[in-house]
This record gives C-alpha cells, sequence and structure tokens, in this order.
C-alpha cells in the first residue's frame, strides 16, 4: 500500500516534464488510496505488472535487469568479503599492530568517501589511465564488465566489515580456548585459518546477507554512473520519468526482498547464538 501510495503520490503531477512544449497543463486524474491500491494490485495479478513509459512489461523489464544486479551484488559481496577477511586475519597472524591500524584507518577512509568519489577515482585509474577495464555497460554473465561496480560497491562492503573483524579477532586471539590450544602445541596458522576464522564467521555472515539485500535492492548511484542496466539504475529513471506502474513495483519488490533477508539475518542470529549456547 506503502508503495502504491508514494509512487501516485510522486507522480500525479507530470507538467514539469512538458515545459519544453506548447502544452501548458496537464490532466491528472484525482484517485483516493484505496482504488489506487487495487489497481495496482490487479495489474500485479492480471497484467503482469502493467507497462513501463517505454511500452514494455513491467515483470519483464524487472526480470531482465535483475540477473545484472545480482551479478553485480554477488561480485561485490566476494570482493569485500575476501579482503576484509584476507586483512584481518594476516594481522593476528603477524600480531602486527601497524597493519591493524592501516587497515583500520583505509576503511575509516572509505566509508568517510562518498561513493560517487570512490567510482570517478577508480574510472580515472582503471579506464582512462591505465584502460583495462570499461567505463560501463553489461553483457550477460562477463565479469569484465562489473569489476568497477563491483569493487566501488565492494570497498564499502570491505570497509565496514574490516571493522567488525579486527577488534573480533584480537579478541579472539586473547581467549582462553586460543590460551589453551596455544599451551597444547597446536600450530599459529592452524589456530588462526581455522579456530578464530570459525569464531568470527555466523555474525560476518549475517553482516554480508543484510549488505547483499542493500545491494539487491538497488544501488542506484553507482549503476547511474557506470550506466549498468540493473534495478537500481530502473529505480532511478522510475523515479525522474515519473512512471508510476514501475516505481510502485520496484518499492514493493525492494521492500519486500530487502523485508525477507533482514528476517533470514535475525533467524541466523538465532541460530549461530543457541548453537554456541548449546556447546560443550
Amino acid at each position: 500500500m506503502i508503495s502504491s501510495f508514494v509512487s501516485e503520490f510522486h507522480t500525479k503531477d507530470k507538467s514539469y516534464l512538458y515545459a519544453d512544449s506548447a502544452i501548458s497543463s496537464l490532466e491528472t486524474a484525482n484517485k483516493n488510496i484505496l482504488t489506487s491500491y487495487l489497481e495496482f494490485w490487479e495489474r500485479l495479478v492480471w497484467e503482469a505488472g502493467g507497462k513501463t513509459q517505454n511500452g514494455e512489461s513491467v515483470y519483464g523489464h524487472i526480470t531482465n535487469r535483475f540477473f545484472a544486479t545480482t551479478h553485480l551484488a554477488l561480485f561485490s559481496i566476494l570482493f569485500g568479503a575476501t579482503f576484509a577477511f584476507g586483512l584481518a586475519l594476516l594481522t593476528i597472524y603477524f600480531r602486527s599492530n601497524r597493519l591493524y591500524i592501516i587497515v583500520e584507518t583505509i576503511s575509516n577512509f572509505i566509508l568517510s568517501t562518498p561513493v560517487f568519489i570512490v567510482a570517478i577515482l577508480l574510472l580515472i585509474v582503471f579506464f582512462y589511465k591505465l584502460e583495462w577495464f570499461p567505463p560501463g555497460g553489461y553483457e550477460t554473465g562477463n565479469t569484465y564488465f562489473i569489476v568497477l561496480p563491483g569493487i566501488t560497491l565492494g570497498s564499502r562492503i570491505f570497509a565496514r566489515l574490516s571493522l567488525y573483524l579486527l577488534p573480533e579477532v584480537i579478541k579472539e586471539s586473547k581467549s582462553k580456548y586460543v590460551q589453551l590450544l596455544l599451551t597444547r602445541y597446536y600450530p599459529w596458522s592452524y589456530i588462526v585459518r581455522v579456530e578464530i576464522f570459525l569464531k568470527v564467521l555466523p555474525v560476518s555472515f549475517i553482516l554480508l546477507v543484510l549488505d547483499f539485500g542493500s545491494l539487491l535492492s538497488g544501488a542506484m548511484v553507482v549503476e547511474e554512473i557506470f550506466f549498468f542496466p540493473g534495478i537500481g539504475k530502473s529505480l532511478y529513471y522510475s523515479i525522474k520519468s515519473m512512471d508510476t506502474y514501475l516505481l510502485s513495483t520496484l518499492l514493493m519488490y525492494s521492500g519486500i526482498l530487502f523485508y525477507s533477508l533482514n528476517r533470514l539475518g535475525y533467524h541466523l542470529q538465532n541460530y549461530f547464538s543457541g548453537e554456541y549456547r548449546n556447546a560443550p
């Protein structure tokens, strides 16, 4: 209902779209929220979501872009998680306070930098200067086209996850269990890559699930900069062009997806908490 109301409210007055034409005013139908809501569900159930302003089926439009956004989200998660876990475990493996400070500083710097700045810097370095990667676009299944937008989004996942992992691996390395393993002459490399890694993995996995939900809901700024044909770009253009049917469906899709993954994270948290409480 909120999706229907927001889209109808936003797209009620489209007169500014005709500012350069001879049309001085545009008549719009005044519908109450209940009528709009019923029509919204009628479109979803019987008309495949209705038609976009380009005459394309709303369901078809979203389906065509869902794979691209999923590909981008998976790459971003893998990129961010790999570097976050790798550097956090290296920090504790070498017991390096300097590496800890470097990773923490980089993470804070990334989070304090607007995402569009990161995207522009990557374009300047890897496209304009080095000519390693294309500036945007997408070919189905081709990871080459999602490296730059994936690194842009993945860098923020890396930063958030690193700021959680760094103090956690330090705390686990000082735990009584790890001290017991050391007294029994377990190799330090084994303790780091298995015992400490498995201890910090559950909560980290929950954080990644939540990040995945936000990425699938649409990274509008990044997809717009790299003219990436994903859900985020569709959401941006549905707002810009006041496409009522597409906007309402995307809002509902994003809300359901984000809610579902948040509930999944909640249940995973309860599962892991219960597992550790019942562990011998």
